[in-house]
């Protein structure tokens, strides 16, 4: 069969490229055995197409593309290095900003800021408290809430001037997520004299969370190194204590969405040496401050 020229010279690039039909094929090799023309024309085109597939890149086109492969990477890597460097600043300008502000890396140095602040408060006369020597605070322990978001930090905390010494509390909550992680003083609790007593007890509850949650403690200090144990009854349950070895122990408590005024004053109590003996006893004590008098439960030394 004879075809025209045009139409085998058409289908030729497709023959080329393998995707023309088996009669395409036949049409095309039949009539360029038959036409010299066609056949220097097939040969061309083969020639024309298999060098355009392996055109090999200028030199100067291939370090064009090496270098803005480089600098694409190099902006990559200045914008990551911009935006780390960024938010570290914010962290940083952020840490800065709330330790101005009074907040601090534990719950421990959140407190004692708190308790430096209050420390204030101690005296009446305001000249004698911007002369008074600064109290001391020794560092006791630190009871935290289930979620570890409160707590409480209890120091002793000693006035040279009149050599008075206290166990005190300052509490401290970390929920707010603008604060980094920080602790923020929220005030303090406690504040029991040490006195030859044996034994002192402190404790209190505050708020965190906007007001949602709330927390406390009930701690005892004890400086007579004879007691063992301490049993207590408050609420209506009985809790047992083991002083360590500096004569502190405490527990939290969170069990009420609210605090209930006086549901956690300790009224019943006693406290043992290692055989068991009591040596202390909670009771109902009055004392005179002035021309008043005020009735609160304190531990009091058992009858021989």
């Amino acid at each position: 069969m004879k075809y025209d020229h045009e139409i085998i010279r058409d289908l030729m690039p497709l023959c080329i490229d393998g995707i023309a039909s088996e009669k395409s094929n036949a049409a095309v090799q039949e009539h360029i055995a038959e036409c010299p023309a066609c056949e220097k024309e097939w040969e061309q085109m083969k020639k024309t197409i298999n060098t355009s597939e392996n055109v090999p890149v200028p030199e100067d086109t291939k370090k064009y593309k090496e270098t803005a492969k480089r600098v694409r990477k190099k902006n990559r890597w200045i914008l990551l290095k911009v935006t780390l460097g960024t938010l570290v600043l914010a962290l940083i300008i952020g840490y800065i900003g709330n330790f101005i502000d009074g907040a601090r890396f534990t719950a421990r140095g959140a407190a004692k800021q708190c308790i430096m602040e209050h420390s204030i408060d101690y005296y009446e006369d305001p000249i004698q408290a911007k002369n008074a020597t600064p109290p001391q605070l020794t560092y006791i322990a630190t009871i935290k809430s289930k979620d570890g978001k409160a707590a409480e930090s209890y120091f002793l905390e000693h006035f040279p001037d009149d050599g008075e010494t206290y166990v005190i509390a300052g509490n401290a909550d970390r929920d707010d997520i603008l604060r980094l992680g920080m602790w923020i003083g929220g005030g303090t609790s406690g504040g029991w004299a040490v006195k030859d007593c044996g034994i002192s007890m402190t404790g209190g509850s505050f708020t965190y969370e906007n007001g949602v949650k709330w927390f406390g403690t009930k701690a005892f200090y004890v400086t007579d190194k004879n007691v063992k144990k301490i049993e207590f009854v408050m609420d209506g349950q009985t809790y047992e204590l083991t002083p360590d070895e500096k004569g502190f122990c405490a527990m939290g408590y969170e069990p009420y969405p609210e605090p209930v005024p006086d549901r956690y004053i300790v009224r019943e109590g006693k406290a043992t040496d290692e055989n068991g003996k009591v040596l202390y006893t909670v009771q109902s004590v009055t004392e005179t401050y002035g021309s008043s008098e005020f009735e609160h439960y304190d531990w009091v030394k058992a009858s021989a």
